[in-house]
């Protein structure tokens, strides 16, 4: 239930900005592309492993593709109720909690907690570069100045280490690995 609200969420998202590009809340923050590509392509990585690979779960994996659809939910509601707008540090919540959820995404993957961990700091970065430069090449206003980027990545260094300390706590005292 939880899984469905989110994607018709984040379906809804979409629609709005597609229909109001122009609207101060997107303009010039290249979101109405950014959108597009998260519905039609990373907002369907669980039910295309689930489909690719069968036998992996027993039970479609709810919980961790609830988890994952969160970051982009996340990001897509804060543009949406004008929050990094709003707020200047708004956006160190979904730095954070993005980071820290994709490093338990791919634990749950079956990745090492620390390669978990890494794997979703190098993603972060990648995007905090992405975003940087493409206020710098092509004219957008995602980032605020260096500072912004450096609190962007401390946010979500720190979100990895909770987020992934909790997932070791929760896997030491049930004793499960994986999912």
């Amino acid at each position: 239930m939880l899984n469905a609200a989110i994607r018709l969420c984040i379906v809804y998202f979409l629609a709005e900005v597609m229909l109001n590009q122009d609207d101060p809340r997107f303009a010039g923050k290249a979101i109405p592309v950014r959108n597009l590509v998260i519905v039609l392509t990373f907002s369907m990585l669980f039910p295309l492993l689930h489909r690719l690979f069968p036998r992996r779960w027993n039970r479609y994996p709810a919980w961790l593709d609830s988890l994952y659809l969160s970051i982009f939910w996340l990001d897509m509601a804060g543009n949406s109720f004008n929050l990094y707008d709003s707020y200047y540090y708004f956006d160190l919540i979904p730095h954070f909690h993005s980071s820290g959820a994709l490093a338990v995404v791919l634990r749950g993957l079956g990745l090492p907690l620390s390669g978990a961990i890494g794997l979703a700091n190098a993603v972060h970065t990648g995007l905090e570069a992405q975003e940087y430069y493409t206020d710098v090449l092509f004219g957008t206003h995602n980032v605020r100045g260096v500072s912004d980027t450096v609190n962007d990545l401390t946010a979500g260094l720190g979100g990895t280490v909770l987020y992934g300390g909790v997932r070791a706590l929760i896997e030491r005292r049930t004793g499960r690995r994986r999912g």
